[in-house]
């Protein structure tokens, strides 16, 4: 297996790692806000599979995904189980085929990406690494809101 199979990989883990944060969680418990906290468990997967759209699938892949960042943190719209396993399986396969397509010499090509109100110039390897930090970052609020909800 070559480095773009096991960056492959490495994301496919950081999502199966996410989403076993929530494991056992009713579309109920991954709506609510535990307390002291800004965001639900269905909030924070959401904004973590729009983020991985836009950085593997837009900036790497060149496709347009129109991401509404301030949509996925959008309280007033509920998360269900059944929306977040459709949408986990449609960014990873997508994941897949982008980076799965892509020669590991193309890693080393510029592009351009928005950082909130910047715009920043990377590699494309470099986005993928944040995709995957992005996840590991998540995977542990992950962890502590399913303490906070379900006790363990």
């Amino acid at each position: 297996m070559g480095y773009m199979g096991r960056l492959v990989d490495r994301l496919e883990e950081a999502r199966r790692n996410a989403f076993a944060a929530v494991e056992g969680m009713d579309d109920a418990t991954l709506n609510i806000q535990p307390q002291g906290l800004q965001n639900t468990p269905g909030i924070l997967l959401r904004h973590l599979l729009g983020s991985e759209r836009y950085w593997i699938h837009q900036v790497v892949g060149g496709e347009d995904v129109r991401r509404d960042r301030e949509a996925e943190f959008d309280r007033a719209v509920p998360t269900s189980r059944r929306w977040l396993e459709h949408e986990l399986e449609a960014v990873a396969t997508k994941t897949r085929q982008v980076l799965e397509s892509l020669p590991e010499h193309a890693l080393d090509e510029v592009v351009e990406a928005q950082a909130g109100n910047r715009t920043l110039r990377l590699d494309k390897g470099s986005a993928v690494v944040r995709a995957l930090e992005h996840w590991a970052y998540h995977h542990g609020q992950l962890r502590l809101m399913r303490r906070l909800l379900m006790g363990g």
